[in-house]
């Protein structure tokens, strides 16, 4: 069973201001398939991304997608806090190393870093659905579990 904690333990003041943290990589392999329970090649640093149970799906940075140079696919119009407002879709994966396991498909490239936000992704419920996720606010400790096959 895969395991990671992505809060603060200890340290709940930094929890409530940066939200709970993972690692990931980002990025776009044309030839990798789920099916073949490979990895995913990606040449992008790891970087940290907010779980986020606010976000029904996954998003990655879009200035990131623009530097990575993954491949644009649609646009669309998502909602959040100023309201709604159209971004490009791209084909990317997401790798989360702490539990082997990723995310592969279209995600909105949303103006996170423009925003003055820490992460260059936000993993959404469409990840979180497949795994238990237990957050103290009290301490700081956050924890994600479950099985690694269940991306």
């Amino acid at each position: 069973m895969a395991r990671v904690e992505c809060g603060f333990d200890g340290r709940p003041d930094e929890l409530a201001q940066y939200g709970p943290t993972i690692v990931v990589m980002i990025g776009f392999d044309s030839e990798f398939y789920l099916g073949e329970r490979s990895r995913p090649r990606l040449s992008v640093t790891p970087l940290p991304a907010l779980v986020d149970t606010g976000a029904m799906l996954s998003c990655i940075d879009s200035a990131l997608a623009v530097k990575l140079d993954l491949p644009v696919v649609n646009r669309q119009d998502v909602s959040g806090a100023h309201g709604a407002h159209p971004v490009n879709v791209h084909l990317a994966q997401i790798y989360v190393p702490a539990m082997d396991v990723w995310i592969d498909g279209r995600f909105a490239g949303v103006h996170l870093q423009a925003g003055g936000q820490p992460h260059f992704a936000l993993i959404g419920r469409d990840f979180l659905q497949h795994f238990t996720m237990v957050y103290d606010g009290r301490t700081g400790a956050v924890s994600i579990e479950g099985d690694s096959a269940a991306e």
